[in-house]
Parts: structure tokens; C-alpha cells; sequence
């Protein structure tokens, strides 16, 4: 048990962070009926989560390089609990938006702690198959948020997150009983300044992308943007002012395998995942299916991420991740092109193609990329390194979601089918295009490395 506890612990720390940042969305009605309240309003109840959790991911990974991932890890469960009982007794939406920023700020810190935890624990076969593993949990996660969503709001919205008070209290236990006690990796002091403006930048960046792709270019949009540039060089200003304290060492900038990861985290994010929602309007303003209908259509995605993650992952050394990676970009952007077909295919079965091939690409590249987000960087860094990756992922389904939101306004389909054909179409070329630059990236930096 002990030996397995290191990769259930992180693997359910995972799946909480995952599956409750999609569980909510088809419970949405339902909170707004009990509430009382309108769905501009409630936006907030999924928006605050993804804005905690995409600015506090790379400053808490820097934390935890110093304090120590398991002390970090069981504060991290005890705070999601907290949290998700906070949510569950919410008397109004203000509780319930208090108690999702409080989840989202858990998410990060576990988020940053997970991959850490399996590189430090395992090695050599063990480490790839933990990978795999920890990949395969992550595509079912998002499976579960979007199929338990619907249907636990059919009996109340409040057991959504009452569940998960018991599985932090069980994860919390093992990590206790079975992690062994760490100390500090880093004695280096923390660079208050650079994570501060570093967050504010990244604050910036989710909050513009969000209200850019619900409003369109705005002069709210303009100037988020313009903050957003001057968070940005306060940040390059501390890490080159203090380069012994930096947030992100100067280290893992130079490092190849770091830079390529982070590249393909955001670009395989944007398209296999940035997709989603305009399809899920696609199914519900064109065809007109309930919103439990729509979660199993979308949860295809997921589940063959799950068995492709778990069948391939193991299989995918080092020798063979960057065509490992080069082939899952392809396959998602193969899977992005196949939004085509609905204007063949009659009904939701024209989806099915686009949704299993960016599942089996997305899962071909999840067990890779935490390995190479690590790899040649020192175990002082390796909080950094990763959280810095799934901060990338974060970005690129941020923007992902933005840019197909604009194809949807610019073109107005409404419940017109051939509207949507041609929406459906225009956010596959770009979505795909963006993969196929992303290999092509990948292929290139592979070559000058071996050359």
C-alpha cells in the first residue's frame, strides 16, 4: 500500500481538481432556480474557479519547490474540502462564488504538487506506467464532471459538492498515514514581487479572454489588455532583476524539452478541448438535445482519452515522446477538421469523429508531457517546471474557447443548419491549423536537437 500511495493520492487530488472544474456547468440550472438568481450571475460560480486556478498555479508550484510537497499536498485536500462543503451550504450565490474561488485556489496548489509527487516516488517503467496512469485519470475526470453534473442535479445540485468532502477526507488520511514527511527542497527566498505581478498578468489575460469572447472587442477588453502588458514587463523586470530568486529560474528557459512541452500543453488545450463549447451550443441550439444529452455526446472525448492513455501511455518512453507528440497533435488536429462532417452527416452522430480522434490524441500526448515537463530539471525546480506546463494548458484552452466563441458571433448561426456547417467548419481549420504548427514546431526543434 505504501508503495501504491504516492500514485492514489495524486491521482485523486487530480481527479477532484479536474472533474469539478466541468462538474458544475450541467448543473447550472438547477443552482439558478434554487438560488434564485440569473445565469450572468452564476457565470461567475464556473469563471472564479478557472481564474484561481490558472493565476495561482506557477506561483504555488515556486511554493512548494520550498515548503514541501506533502505538507503543501495535505493542506491543499483539507482546503478543497472545506471548500466544497462551503459550496454545498451556500445560502445565496455571493456563499457559492466565495466557496468556488476557495476550491479553485485548493485546485492550484494540488495541481502544483501532483506530478511532482509521482517523479519524486517512482522510476524507470514504474514511472512511466504512474504517467499513464495519472493521464488516463485526468481524461476520465472530465468524463465524470460532465456525466455526474446532470445527473446528480436531478436529485440536488448541493450533493455535487457534498461528494466531495468525503473523498478529500480520504485522500487527506492516506497522504498523512502513508507520505513520508518532507522537508523544504529550496532554501531560496520566495520573489514576492515577481509572483505577484506574474499572477496579476495572468489574472489579466483569463479575465480579457473571458469577457472577450462573451462581449467582443471592448474598451473593458482594451484595457484589461494594456494592464495586462504592463503586469507582464513588471514580471521580465524581477526575473531579470533578481535571477537567483526568479519565479521561473533562468534554468528551465534554456531548457528544450521545457519550452517544446509548454508549447504543445497549450496547443493540443486550445484545440481538443477549446472546441467544446461551441459544439455543446451546436447540439443544443441546432439540434435541441436536454443538457444531459449533450454531456454524454461530449463525454466520447474524454473516455477515449481514458483508454488511450491507459493502453498507449505505458508504452511511450523517452525515445518515443516526440513522436509520440508529434502524432497525437496530428490526430487532434485530424479530429478538429472532422467538424466537417455535420454538414453531411444529419444529427448529433456527425460529431463522433471529431470528438474520438481529439480523444485519442489528447491521450497519446497527456502521459508524455508531464515526464518531459520535468525532465533535466533539477527536484528543486520540478514544482515549478510542471505547474508552469499546466498553467499552459490552462491558457490554451482559454484562448481556445475565446477564439471559437468569435466564430460563433461572427457568423450568428442561431439553429440554422447550414449556419452552423460553415461555423463548425471555420473553427476546425483554425483549431486544426494550430496543431499541425505545433507538430511541425515539434518536428524541427527534434531535428536540431539530434543534428
Amino acid at each position: 500500500m505504501k508503495h501504491l500511495a504516492p500514485l492514489l493520492v495524486s491521482c485523486t487530488a487530480t481527479f477532484l481538481l479536474l472533474a469539478y472544474s466541468t462538474i458544475v456547468t450541467v448543473a447550472m440550472p438547477s443552482i439558478s432556480a434554487d438560488l434564485s438568481v440569473g445565469f450572468g450571475a452564476l457565470q461567475w460560480v464556473i469563471d472564479v474557479y478557472t481564474i484561481a486556478l490558472a493565476v495561482l498555479l506557477v506561483p504555488l508550484g515556486a511554493v512548494s519547490d520550498r515548503l514541501g510537497r506533502r505538507t503543501l499536498l495535505v493542506g491543499s485536500l483539507v482546503a478543497f474540502g472545506c471548500a466544497s462543503l462551503l459550496c454545498a451550504l451556500a445560502p445565496t450565490s455571493s456563499v457559492l462564488v466565495i466557496g468556488r474561488c476557495g476550491q479553485g485556489v485548493a485546485a492550484a496548489s494540488l495541481f502544483a504538487t501532483t506530478l511532482p509527487l509521482l517523479e519524486a516516488s517512482y522510476s524507470g517503467a514504474a514511472k512511466h506506467r504512474a504517467f499513464a496512469i495519472w493521464g488516463a485519470v485526468s481524461g476520465l475526470a472530465a468524463a465524470v464532471g460532465n456525466v455526474s453534473g446532470g445527473l446528480l442535479a436531478a436529485v440536488g445540485w448541493r450533493l455535487v459538492f457534498a461528494l466531495a468532502v468525503p473523498i478529500a477526507a480520504g485522500a487527506t488520511w492516506m497522504a498523512i498515514k502513508y507520505l513520508p514527511n518532507d522537508r523544504p527542497l529550496e532554501r531560496r527566498r520566495i520573489d514576492v514581487p515577481g509572483m505577484v505581478s506574474l499572477s496579476a498578468t495572468i489574472a489579466l489575460l483569463v479575465i480579457a479572454t473571458l469577457v472577450f469572447s462573451d462581449r467582443g472587442l471592448t474598451w473593458t477588453v482594451s484595457v484589461l489588455a494594456t494592464l495586462c502588458a504592463a503586469a507582464l514587463i513588471t514580471f521580465a523586470h524581477y526575473q531579470r532583476r533578481n535571477p537567483e530568486t526568479a519565479v521561473i529560474p533562468r534554468v528551465l528557459m534554456h531548457n528544450r524539452t521545457f519550452r517544446t512541452a509548454v508549447v504543445i500543453a497549450a496547443a493540443y488545450y486550445f484545440a481538443a478541448f477549446g472546441i467544446l463549447p461551441a459544439i455543446s451550443s451546436w447540439l443544443h441550439d441546432a439540434l435541441a438535445l436536454s443538457p444531459a444529452q449533450i454531456a454524454m455526446v461530449l463525454s466520447v472525448q474524454p473516455l477515449v482519452f481514458f483508454a488511450t492513455s491507459l493502453l498507449l501511455g505505458p508504452r511511450i518512453g523517452p525515445t518515443r515522446r516526440d513522436r509520440a507528440f508529434a502524432a497525437g497533435l496530428l490526430l487532434c488536429a485530424a479530429g478538429c477538421l472532422a467538424l466537417a462532417l455535420p454538414t453531411a452527416v444529419a444529427g448529433w452522430a456527425g460529431i463522433l469523429p471529431a470528438m474520438a480522434l481529439t480523444g485519442i490524441g489528447a491521450g497519446v500526448i497527456s502521459p508524455a508531457l508531464p515526464a518531459a515537463a520535468m525532465q533535466d530539471v533539477a527536484p528543486t525546480q520540478q514544482g515549478v517546471s510542471s505547474s508552469t506546463v499546466n498553467a499552459s494548458r490552462q491558457f490554451g484552452i482559454s484562448l481556445g474557447v475565446a477564439a471559437c466563441a468569435i466564430s460563433v458571433r461572427a457568423f450568428e448561426p442561431g439553429s440554422d443548419p447550414h449556419r452552423w456547417g460553415v461555423t463548425l467548419l471555420t473553427i476546425g481549420a483554425m483549431t486544426g491549423g494550430v496543431c499541425v504548427a505545433a507538430a511541425l514546431t515539434t518536428s524541427a526543434r527534434t531535428r536540431l536537437r539530434l543534428n
